[in-house]
């Protein structure tokens, strides 16, 4: 039986209108002789058009249903490559229908509208704008039209440097005027949100502290370079000593954790008005080498380098400055900061000049950057069993540091019981003091992740340290420890002796440790044993690094794992377990590059985000603009870099311009990009897979895996397998991947799934590796008895069939008797599966643990609800 047709008549005449509309506008006039004659060729075109003399025809109802739609449908044209016809058609309809709807316009449209044109700003371009601006009357703006207005303002901000055109401040101060509240306080001319503060601040003093106050700020404002001369920093100084010192850092550490824009939207960016006071301000606090200060930069830094969709950076300039000052500050928590910072800010320039400024750190200390940076982690007074205690009056908050980098918060009362929240009267009271135990946590959270990610980072450019050096940092440090004490390190001197040993803490610690302890709290007590469990006697080393899988012997290797997970150490990332990558006989054939990864469709807004997070170079590319960008990993040891070579798809293959592939956002930045070659350069010049180092090349090829794992739609069927001896070897290789597309295309893995063994020869080690973690980790899971390993396949007993997951690209089968058939299970259901391994010390790679949630599913067949995935179980 049919389903009642709920739409209604007038919604159905509206879209009827626009299809008509798409149907004709194919042959609209869009050239001419000259201009005059043009323009009669479009009236005459616009008067016999069906479209427009529907439109013309339709009720009043019809109107506002197609005025409802009409900016969604604007955005659908203009995504569309060559409808620009289409688009200036829809446009005239609009033009018609905002003209002879009824006025005032319903309050419910003109909130769709706007909230449907701040979604999509590059829509403003095709859309009467200005027309639909000037038929909304003040009266009808209720609160929640006055907030999509104000996103509608900032999308009419001038450029950080002032500028904006005539029309667009036009339509700036229109809208300017239909938010403005008559309670609301205005902002003066030539002040920003944050200027408007500081100046309201001053005008409560004296006129001669304030005249100082003035002179000052109006000496910051005059900084025009990012780095200030001589002359401006001397100035700078005797205006401070005037007002005293205490006082303006005081002052200016209160107006920067205002932030840049307070009491605006989180699409606001900082106006000219203000960025321009802000940067003075930076280098004036930044001269005073106040450790407090430093914090107050460095968040005002993140702040301002925070990307505004569609916008950029909320004020790159004044960002940048705040890079740049704290490299200019000597003491050690500029240099924490950095790092910090360097983890979180997205722009490569802002990146590049962190990196710049620790260099610069580290030659003025005549040491390396890594034991600078090592060296300059705040250790934020945990004790040794990383807990920090701070009092506030009677109450007390413990803010523990959790093995897996997570900061919990506890709070204990007067008398000393567990509460869930600082007590009331202490919030009231100490308002200031609560929030900063939150901005601590957070803080120490940062810290611990940006120090996690530059740890494994070095994996690719090792680095050896003196053993005090270890022993300071890694051992006894508050925050490295955690870090260290669960990491396998190698020791050597230089007689050639060498043992890799794993820290194990003493498990009742004497008396005398004890009490040694009190007096130095983080001097951890315990020993380095090796993997037999052995004590090393560290007597004999002179330094320490950090030890690889690729540094050992697959005996040994299988030790360790063993070792890890017995103890058990729950280590901060993937070590022991971790995934290494060789050289294959496949990919010599192509010495100069490796396909290994080569031909997969991913999300490139997803993979742009990954690139960022592992340190990789990127810039998001569209089919007009940006063309050949590639991400690209720096090794700096080396004197290296790899490059992992992408495409659009509509430059492999030009049909899929109009395709679903060739989708872009409203940006005009494609959604999907190809994988390709891999590439390694020494001195900007390309070099053979066998000529990079092996660490090397297993580092940059696990995270390509990771890319081509995690941003992953499907495979790239146009890909040719370029310069691969074997033109067949792409259409194998996706059918060893066990890539299912849609439709029956999706079965073509089968016959290759068959002859598993040949076909995965170059991934044996990785198979083994995610074979023996399910088998650690299925016997602590609710389908252990399931589930269980066969060669290179995890099987599953499901109540409605037997499953098989494919262990190397992680394809799930249906065992029917007619033959495997492949399955594809959404990502929402498999997110749904609840995998509790805390207990457990092994961090499962992305593609592992999505086997395991497959089977998990799987096994639990009777309960899938998906009309999607029951209908492939029944299929035949």
């Amino acid at each position: 039986m049919t389903a009642p047709d709920t739409t209604s008549d007038t919604e159905k005449q509206a879209s009827g209108i626009y299809e008509q509309i798409c149907a004709t506008s194919g042959d609209r006039p869009s050239s001419g002789n000259n201009l005059h004659q043009m323009q009669r060729d479009i009236a005459n075109w616009q008067a016999n058009n069906p479209g427009l003399l529907a439109i013309r025809q339709a009720s009043a109802q019809v109107l506002l249903s197609f005025l409802n739609n009409s900016a969604g449908w604007i955005q659908a044209e203009t995504k569309q490559r060559g409808h620009f016809r289409t688009t200036q058609t829809l446009c005239d309809a609009i033009v018609f229908t905002l003209n002879s709807a009824p006025k005032p316009l319903p309050s419910e449209i003109v909130l769709h509208l706007l909230a449907s044109l701040c979604k999509s700003p590059t829509t403003h371009h095709y859309y009467p704008l200005e027309l639909f601006l000037s038929v909304i009357t003040r009266e009808q703006v209720n609160d929640e039209i006055r907030a999509e207005l104000r996103k509608l303002h900032l999308q009419y901000a001038p450029s950080p440097t002032g500028k904006i055109e005539n029309p667009a401040l036009a339509l700036r101060n229109r809208i300017a005027e239909l938010m403005r509240a008559e309670d609301e306080k205005q902002i003066d001319p030539g002040r920003g949100p944050w200027s408007q503060i500081v100046f309201d601040e001053l005008a409560v003093h004296d006129p001669i502290t304030r005249a100082g106050w003035q002179g000052l700020l109006e000496h910051c404002r005059a900084l025009e370079p990012t780095v200030p001369g001589a002359k401006w920093n001397q100035r700078a100084r005797e205006l401070i000593t005037a007002l005293g010192e205490k006082e303006v850092i005081g002052t200016f550490t209160r107006w920067l954790s205002l932030g840049p824009t307070p009491g605006q939207p989180a699409e606001a960016r900082s106006p000219i008005e203000d960025s321009a006071y802000q940067k003075g301000v930076v280098w004036c606090l930044a001269h005073s080498h106040d450790p407090a200060a430093v914090i107050v930069i460095a968040n005002f830094g993140s702040a301002c380098l925070r990307k505004v969709r569609m916008l950029g950076a909320v004020s790159q300039k004044v960002g940048f400055a705040c890079v740049q000052a704290l490299g200019t500050m000597p003491n050690r928590e500029a240099i924490a900061q950095l790092s910090r910072l360097r983890l979180t800010v997205k722009y490569s320039v802002a990146r590049r000049l962190i990196e710049r400024s620790l260099r610069q750190a580290a030659e003025q200390s005549g040491i390396t950057t890594e034991d600078l940076e090592d060296s300059c982690v705040d250790g934020y007074a945990l004790d040794s069993a990383s807990n920090a205690e701070i009092s506030i009056a009677d109450a007390r908050a413990i803010v523990r540091l959790m093995p897996d980098g997570r900061v919990a918060v506890s709070w204990h009362n007067a008398e000393g019981k567990l509460v869930k929240s600082a007590p009331s009267h202490i919030k009231k009271a100490f308002a200031k003091e609560v929030k900063s135990v939150t901005a601590f946590a957070k803080a120490l959270e940062q810290t611990y992740s940006a120090q996690c990610a530059r740890l494994e980072a070095s994996f690719a450019s090792p680095r050896t340290m003196p053993l005090a050096h270890w022993r300071k940092c890694f051992i006894d440090h508050p925050v490295l420890g955690l870090l260290g004490r669960r990491l396998i390190w190698v020791f050597h001197n230089a007689d050639g002796w060498e043992a890799s040993g794993l820290w194990v803490p003493e498990e009742s610690p004497s008396e005398e440790i004890l009490s040694h302890e009190s007096k130095h709290r983080n001097t951890q007590p315990g020993n380095v044993r090796d993997v037999s469990g052995k004590i090393i006697d560290l007597a004999r080393a002179q330094t320490v690094s950090l030890w690889h899988p690729l540094s050992s012997t697959a005996d040994e290797l299988q030790r360790w794992r063993d070792r890890v997970f017995t103890l058990p150490v729950h280590q901060p990332f993937r070590q022991a377990f971790r995934e290494f990558y060789q050289v294959t006989d496949e990919e010599r054939k192509t010495p100069m590059h490796s396909n290994r990864f080569a031909g997969v469709l991913m999300r490139q807004h997803q993979l742009a985000s990954l690139c960022r997070a592992r340190g990789w170079d990127y810039r998001l590319m569209g089919d007009g603009f940006d063309g050949f960008n590639v991400p690209k990993r720096s090794l700096p040891q080396w004197n290296m870099h790899a490059e992992f070579c992408v495409d659009l798809p509509s430059d492999r293959d030009a049909t899929l311009r109009e395709s679903a592939l060739g989708e872009q956002s409203g940006s005009g930045i494609n959604l999907f990009i190809a994988s390709d070659q891999v590439r390694f350069y020494r001195d900007r010049k390309e070099i053979t897979l066998d000529d990079v180092p092996a660490i090397v090349y297993s580092e940059v090829m696990r995270d390509i895996d990771l890319f081509t794992s995690v941003c992953a739609i499907g495979a790239d069927q146009s890909w040719a397998g370029q310069g691969w001896a074997d033109p067949g070897w792409a259409r194998r290789g996706w059918a060893r991947r066990g890539w299912a597309n849609q439709g029956d295309r999706g079965c073509g893995i089968l016959s290759a799934c068959r002859g598993a063994k040949e076909d995965l020869a170059e991934f044996n080690s990785i198979i083994a590796l995610r074979a023996e973690m399910l088998t650690r980790v299925l016997p602590h899971t609710a389908i252990a008895d399931r589930a269980h390993i066969e060669k290179s396949w995890l099987n599953v007993r499901g109540q409605l069939g037997t499953y098989r997951i494919q262990l190397a690209w992680g394809t799930a089968m249906l065992c029917t008797e007619s033959g495997p058939r492949c399955l594809q299970i959404p990502q929402k259901l498999l997110d749904s599966v609840s995998l509790g391994f805390a207990a457990i010390p092994i961090d499962l790679d992305y593609r592992t643990e999505t086997i395991l949630r497959q089977a998990h599913v799987l096994a639990d067949d009777w309960k899938i609800d998906s009309a999607d995935v029951i209908r492939q179980l029944m299929a035949e």
